[in-house]
């Protein structure tokens, strides 16, 4: 069979048939033509018609040269341990600068110290020691934290914290602004807070499933807040909660005798959104608290607990709360109870022994807290949705008012504050605080160190704070 080419052309020129239908002509004659030469004994391969579509694009349709732009060098993407790391890595850090000015009358203080040279041997005004009137004084506060989340494993995280503080001015001795800060050598800390691995899941099945173990520098809370060098692990199941806990205890400012610490955690689920929690803390003595708490309905929330000490009881609180269901408004009511002073003297490390050479002198007695009875209320709106406004009122009573100390007194104590948030970057908080108690008045006092009724009946402190953080809503 043989094809006339110039009908091929005729309809190309003639417009009669579509550009495809003159391709798919063209493929067709070359095929033909590849086929009749086989016939006549060529021994030319074959050529498929993918091949002829192929061979006639390369021909007819020329390649366009690829833009620069488009062709972007791609780089290869790292698999090593360092690129994984960052990419599991976090790092938060603060930073204050604080600056306290204190204003005097010039009038001498309760116990007849005056703003006058030293050198001068009698003075009738009083005892002249201007180191009591340091008018300001500069402290710098940083918290660091950083770990992993992730890492090697989606089960093990880690966790660092450390906090330093320095001062930045000289405080002379009796100065207002004297703090435990400047005992310590060039007026600076450091102090490293935790350093601790955690794995989530110590097994794939059964109760270890659903545990956690952390090991290191941790605090745990419990009957008492414990700080230690040990191990804490944690099983979580439906319907109860266990953490044990035990290890070294650690400190900064002294190197107590004792230092074997340990306790447990068991928190009961109750049906009604209810929750039963006994805690218990053994250090020298055991401390034990049984805590209850409930939900009323969607916006109150009941939470008691009691304590005791050994076999003394010491304490007993009873809290409930108020939420809005838009969380507009807050309210509160606390009631707590003293029972005895058998406990620990404001710390339960206070029975350890210190064998620090540096402590030479006893610990300052405060004398122990004598049993009250304490009543709190408190109110908190949002009158817009930056700003907010409330206040709140303690009042304490001692049960006997003969057991008066320097730290021990009835009062009562008023809070009124507002916040703002000026933008995503901008707070401000305003707070008035008014205090009354029923101390007996100092001015009968004629030794400088005597503190058995130290203090004012009564003041007034105002504050005003401007926060700016560089992080903004994202």
């Amino acid at each position: 069979m043989k094809l006339r080419p110039a009908t091929t052309i005729s309809l190309r020129r003639s417009g009669l048939i579509p550009l495809c239908l003159a391709l798919q002509l063209t493929v067709l004659l070359k095929a033909t033509v590849t086929a009749q030469g086989q016939g006549d004994g060529n021994r030319e391969s074959p050529v498929s018609i993918e091949a002829a579509w192929d061979q006639l694009l390369a021909v007819e349709i020329p390649q366009a040269p690829i833009d620069p732009a488009l062709a972007v060098p791609q780089v290869p993407t790292m698999k090593g341990a360092a690129a994984d790391f960052l990419r599991h890595f976090y790092f938060e850090s603060i930073t204050e600068y604080t600056r306290e000015e204190t204003s005097f009358t010039g009038e001498p203080t309760a116990t007849h110290v005056i703003d006058a040279d030293p050198q001068e041997v009698a003075n009738p005004e009083g005892i002249p020691f201007r180191g009591a009137f340091q008018p300001n004084s500069d402290r710098i506060y940083a918290f660091l934290n950083w770990g992993t989340r992730g890492w090697l494993s989606p089960r093990i995280s880690t966790d660092f914290s450390l906090r330093y503080r320095q001062g930045l001015s000289h405080v002379t001795e009796g100065s207002p602004q004297l703090s435990l800060l400047n005992t310590f050598a060039a007026d600076r800390r450091m102090e490293l807070l935790s350093a601790s691995v955690e794995v989530n899941g110590l097994a794939k099945q059964g109760w270890l499933a659903s545990s956690r173990l952390r090991l290191g520098r941790q605090s745990v809370y419990g009957a008492e807040w414990a700080a230690l060098d040990g191990a804490e692990l944690t099983l979580h199941r439906p319907a109860w909660s266990l953490t044990l806990f035990g290890g070294r205890r650690f400190t900064y400012y002294s190197n107590p005798d004792q230092r074997a610490i340990g306790g447990a955690n068991l928190l009961f689920r109750l049906p009604g959104r209810a929750s039963l929690e006994y805690r218990t803390l053994y250090y020298v003595r055991g401390s034990h608290t049984v805590a209850f708490q409930k939900q009323l309905g969607e916006p109150w929330f009941l939470d008691s607990y009691f304590k005791w000490v050994g076999s003394s009881p010491v304490d007993l609180s009873a809290n409930l709360r108020y939420l809005s269901r838009d969380r507009k408004n807050d309210f509160r009511f606390g009631f707590f109870q003293k029972l005895s002073d058998d406990d620990f003297f404001y710390d339960y490390t206070f029975l350890a022994r210190d064998k620090d050479e540096f402590n030479q002198l006893s610990r300052l007695n405060l004398e122990p807290i004598t049993p009250f009875s304490q009543l709190t209320l408190g109110a908190h709106r949002n009158l817009t949705g930056r700003i907010r406004a409330g206040g709140t009122v303690v009042i304490r009573r001692l049960n006997d008012s003969d057991d008066q100390g320097p730290f021990n007194v009835s009062f009562e104590d008023y809070r009124f504050n507002a916040q703002g948030f000026l933008g995503t970057e901008l707070e401000a908080f305003f707070e008035f605080h008014q205090r009354n108690s029923d101390r007996r008045s100092p001015l009968g006092v004629t030794r400088f160190d005597d503190v058995s009724i130290a203090g004012e009946t009564r003041f007034q402190d105002l504050r005003a704070e401007l926060r700016y953080s560089l992080i903004g809503d994202s």
